[in-house]
């Protein structure tokens, strides 16, 4: 059996994780996310007034390297006990299966 050697290019990891693509991909599946989790807290509002969820996504630095992020934001003052309560975001990344 012949030996395989991996040598990784970090170079061109680094270009990959900040590249646009990855952060536009990343974005979708945050966008995806954001839409299960609205129609969680719409569905279920045992809380007053509405919960704003935002997505945000970004390609910045951290530490020396460029890397592409997604966040999704639920805004409510209410939201960290909705969250403990029923988990409408944690349940919508667990739909999501990534």
């Amino acid at each position: 059996m012949a030996l395989v050697r991996y040598r990784p290019n970090r170079r061109g990891l680094r270009e990959l994780l900040g590249a646009d693509f990855v952060r536009r991909d990343l974005e979708r599946r945050a966008e995806e996310i954001a839409e299960v989790a609205r129609a969680d807290y719409a569905a279920r509002p045992p809380h007053e007034g509405d919960v704003e969820v935002t997505v945000d996504s970004s390609a910045g630095e951290t530490g020396a390297q460029l890397r592409a992020r997604a966040t999704v934001i639920a805004k409510h003052p209410g939201v960290v006990h909705i969250e403990a309560d029923r988990r409408p975001l944690g349940a919508a990344i667990d739909a999501a299966k990534f």
